[in-house]
This record gives C-alpha cells, sequence and structure tokens, in this order.
C-alpha cells in the first residue's frame, strides 16, 4: 500500500499499522478450525460411537447426514459467539462459506469424515494468510496537520480527522495487548465519531383477560463507550500510548493554527487587493 497523498507544506510524523496480534479473534478461529479439522475424525470414529453404538455404523458411512451436521455443529460454534460479541459477521460468512463447500462435496462425490477434516485444515491455514492480508491492508498515517486512516482489503475504506474536531483520544488494552504492548487508539469526534452505545433494558408484558388486551412496560439505559470499527480508528497499534501522547502534542500545537491560518490568508488577500487597486488607480491609496 502507498503512503498518503500529503497536503502542500504537509510533514508525516508517523506511519503505523496493527499488530500480528491484534486482530487474535480471527486468528483464534484460524486455530479453531485446524482443532477440528484434526479431531474431527476422532471424534466420529471413537468418542461418539461410545455414547451411543448404534452411531458406530451411522457416523463412518460416506456422506452420512449425522457426520455433517456434528461437523456444522462444530464449524459454526466459535465463528456465531465471536460475531455476536465483536459484532462482526465475517467468521460466521467465511463457516457457512465452508459448510456449504463441504456438504455439497460430500453429496456429490459420496466422502466421508476424512475429506470434512482435511477441509477444514486447508481452511484454517488458508485463514492465517487471508488474516495476515487483511492485517496488512490497514495503515495510519499522523501528520502535523490530519489523521489519515486507511483500510484496503476487498473494498476501500479512509477516515480523515483534523485535529481541530478531535476532542478527547481514548486507549483501549486487553489482556493480550498488555502483554504484548498493543491497543486501540480512539480519536472522539464534536460529531460523536468514536463512540458507540452499551445498551441494558428490560420488558415486562402481561396479558388483561378481560379487556382482551395485553399491556407491556419497557425500560432501557444506554450508556456512551468508546468503540469503532478497525477503518474508523488506530485499531490494535504498537505503544498505543506512545501514538496517543503524539496526537495530543499535535492537537495541543494545532489548536490555535486554524485563527492564524485564516488572519494570514485574509492579510495575503488584503494585500493583493491593495496591489490590484494601486495598479488600475493612478491616486495613491489613502
Amino acid at each position: 500500500m502507498g503512503g498518503p497523498e500529503l497536503l502542500e507544506g504537509e510533514k508525516l510524523i508517523m506511519e503505523l499499522m496493527p499488530h500480528p496480534l491484534a486482530f487474535m479473534r480471527y486468528i483464534s478461529i484460524c486455530i479453531y478450525y485446524l482443532a477440528v479439522g484434526i479431531g474431527f475424525k476422532y471424534l466420529i470414529e471413537k468418542y461418539l460411537p461410545q455414547l451411543a453404538p448404534w452411531f458406530q455404523g451411522v457416523l463412518t458411512t460416506p456422506g452420512a447426514p449425522i457426520a455433517l451436521l456434528v461437523w456444522w455443529a462444530l464449524i459454526l460454534a466459535v465463528p456465531l459467539i465471536v460475531g455476536i460479541f465483536h459484532i462482526t459477521f465475517w467468521p460466521l460468512v467465511c463457516s457457512v462459506l465452508m459448510g456449504v463447500a463441504g456438504t455439497a462435496l460430500v453429496l456429490k462425490f459420496n466422502l466421508g469424515p476424512d475429506h470434512l477434516s482435511l477441509l477444514t485444515v486447508a481452511s484454517g491455514v488458508l485463514g492465517f494468510f487471508v488474516v495476515e492480508f487483511y492485517r496488512r491492508g490497514h495503515r495510519y498515517y499522523i501528520t502535523d496537520q490530519r489523521i489519515i486512516i486507511a483500510k484496503k482489503f476487498v473494498s476501500k475504506e479512509e477516515r480523515i480527522l483534523r485535529y481541530e474536531t478531535i476532542t478527547d483520544v481514548v486507549v483501549h488494552k486487553g489482556l493480550m495487548g498488555r502483554i504484548f504492548d498493543f491497543g486501540d487508539v480512539i480519536p472522539i469526534t464534536m460529531s460523536g465519531l468514536g463512540l458507540g452505545e452499551d445498551l441494558a433494558g428490560v420488558a415486562v408484558g402481561k396479558e388483561v383477560k378481560k379487556l382482551g388486551v395485553e399491556m407491556a412496560a419497557v425500560g432501557g439505559r444506554t450508556v456512551k463507550v468508546p468503540r469503532a470499527r478497525t477503518f474508523m480508528q488506530l485499531f490494535g497499534v504498537p505503544d498505543p500510548e506512545r501514538v496517543r501522547n503524539v496526537i495530543n502534542k499535535l492537537r495541543a500545537e494545532w489548536s490555535g493554527k486554524p485563527y492564524l491560518i485564516r488572519i494570514a490568508k485574509a492579510t495575503e488577500d488584503l494585500l493583493k487587493l491593495a496591489r490590484e487597486r494601486e495598479g488600475s488607480d493612478t491616486s495613491p491609496l489613502p
């Protein structure tokens, strides 16, 4: 990915990208695929038949529907959990695509559990490369005038933040981030970009038989929390505290610059107008 197109007189201060372990939620799914691929055959042939002997012939038969159901349940379990907690649909979409491909191969060629195991392992290995390409598609540029956040992977996303619009800078480090020193730097703007909501609520309903109607009472509360997608923040960058300090320093330096720039521009316009007037009018300026 090439560098950003800088403005006239703009200087690049820092260029960042996510830490190799920043997308651990996706890496963990790849590891899970490898574990499922390696353990699926043994689960089908050794462990499940011990629970119910009649499974022995049903599960190991090529194209066995029960084996397919067990495989589907395994490949969807963790991606579904990750998708719910991290609000991302890509792990579940990839698992569904893998499940459809595996089911089609089994039904068409009458394959057995060995081939499903091989497909799952291959998907896990391929997933590591996809996650790495996805990580390398994120670039964060800090200049003396603005922050440029760019992502190129399938689609292209770009966010530009000027320092005068930033009201706060929040650092978030999880357990892995505290161990390996990486985390998220979330710039929060005047418009609220960079903030999400946590919602807690309760609903109570009761049927009034005499009137034949149902009544319900709903209550809830939302809390604003720093949260943004990977292409709307500086996600998983190394040494996030240093990055935050650099941004805050540039914010402080830039706080008065817009007004000075406007004054300088207005002065230039006045001088230009005066020169034009001198050239068109022989009488001296008052």
